[in-house]
């Protein structure tokens, strides 16, 4: 058994997973399994997934895709996680490059009792980021080759990509967002199910990784930053538009409920999205 699962959710991201894919193999722990959930991509995503299963035949690699019909991210997250072997989940995004240490870091943060999240950390801006996406370009993780990147106008908020580990560093240096954020956090698989997983009813970008995260609050399970520590480098791109996110997030601070109805499993009672909207 892997001692941790990476579990990346996809949309049509086949040349940023392949950067990402790079990433993961230059980590300096290397046990652990791929579990890839794709949400309906038409490119060439699972092309880019098989080549490397056989190319690199010493990670255990697991797939799974569901059609697309639009925002489905929470079942093809639950989808996945039904596939991972490993009693701890990292959660990650597929246009993201790891920092070497990425992988290493959250399991020396791992708590039965935390949820530690690292979010997106450093953004690679657009110009670069498409270099590296049609490999003009390679990308070092070194702290010192971001910094020059980032004197050169390339990167934006480079001191994230900083391992902090000295606690009256981090309390100086940290601020940390006590909130899940769904494109970099890791947790125990049990904690995942005792709160039925993501929340399959919610169909909206932007607000699916905070439910979880107040569920899991309201199981006892501690929402704690890593920042600074299990580090990540986002490819910039468009954002989506996320109308009405202030009220929604709103009444997920006020859910008391410790599961969701449809999740994991469908339950008789448990929270939903139509609890979230007047």
């Amino acid at each position: 058994m892997p001692k941790c699962s990476l579990i990346i959710t996809l949309y049509n991201q086949a040349k940023p997973l392949a950067v990402l894919l790079d990433s993961a193999l230059k980590q300096t722990e290397r046990d652990f399994e791929f579990v890839f959930g794709d949400d309906g991509s038409s490119d060439d995503t699972r092309t880019v997934i098989e080549q490397f299963k056989n190319d690199h035949p010493e990670f255990p690699v697991k797939y799974t895709f569901q059609e697309d019909h639009g925002f489905r991210k929470t079942m093809i997250l639950n989808a996945a996680v039904k596939l991972a072997e490993s009693p701890y989940l990292i959660f990650v995004d597929g246009d993201m490059i790891l920092h070497h240490r990425f992988v290493e870091m959250h399991l020396k943060h791992a708590h039965p009792l935390r949820v530690m999240c690292g979010w997106r950390g450093c953004k690679i801006k657009e110009p670069l980021a498409k270099r590296l996406i049609n490999k003009e370009e390679t990308f070092s993780t070194r702290t010192s080759a971001v910094l020059w990147r980032a004197l050169k106008g390339q990167m934006i908020s480079p001191m994230r990509t900083t391992i902090i580990e000295n606690r009256f560093l981090r309390r100086l240096f940290c601020k940390e967002r006590h909130h899940v954020g769904g494109c970099n956090y890791g947790l125990h698989k049990e904690n995942f199910e005792r709160c039925n997983g993501m929340d399959e009813s919610i169909l909206r970008y932007g607000y699916e990784d905070i439910d979880i995260g107040k569920r899991l609050q309201n199981n006892g399970i501690e929402v704690l930053g890593i920042r600074n520590c299990a580090n990540t480098y986002h490819l910039e791109h468009g954002k989506s538009a996320n109308p009405d996110i202030k009220s929604v997030l709103l009444r997920i601070a006020q859910n008391k409920e410790k599961q969701c109805k449809f999740g994991l499993k469908q339950l008789e009672h448990g929270s939903t999205n139509d609890d979230f909207f007047e």
